[in-house]
């Protein structure tokens, strides 16, 4: 069972590195390094989050996520603006190129899943879901 679970984190790694370079060649951008497209994955999933909200949803500093959403905005994925009722306070949101990669990255996703989901019996997509999402939570809680 243990070298098959390191066969398949391994193999996990490797569609993940594979399905960065696929959104970076079909959105037509750069690649990003994986704390990037965390970065701008947040964003999306938060709307137009400010720097200390990026910060919990991705469990690191604030300083960590002001650099990184500096190099962003600096490559052209991010914009930051200031808020009119805190002017302390920056909302960050994704520019069309950061939505071009975020929309190139889910339908990549979508493409995988489809290619699990037709690899699989029904009951065996019923059983594959029920374990995915067991180990969801048990991920989310490390």
């Amino acid at each position: 069972m243990e070298q098959i679970l390191i066969e398949f984190v391994n193999t996990l790694d490797s569609l993940f590195k594979k399905l960065q370079e696929e959104v970076g060649n079909t959105s037509g951008v750069s690649q990003l390094t994986i704390s990037q497209f965390q970065y701008i994955d947040a964003i999306h999933q938060l709307g137009k989050p400010t720097i200390t909200e990026i910060a919990e949803k991705l469990g690191i500093t604030k300083a960590s996520v002001t650099a990184g959403t500096n190099k962003l905005t600096k490559l052209g994925y991010i914009t930051k603006t200031q808020s009119s009722e805190d002017k302390r306070v920056f909302r960050v949101s994704l520019t069309e190129t950061g939505q071009r990669l975020i929309n190139a990255k889910y339908q990549a996703l979508k493409e995988y899943g489809e290619f699990i989901s037709s690899s699989l019996t029904e009951e065996e997509s019923q059983q594959f879901t029920a374990i995915m999402i067991k180990l969801v939570q048990r991920f989310r809680q490390t």
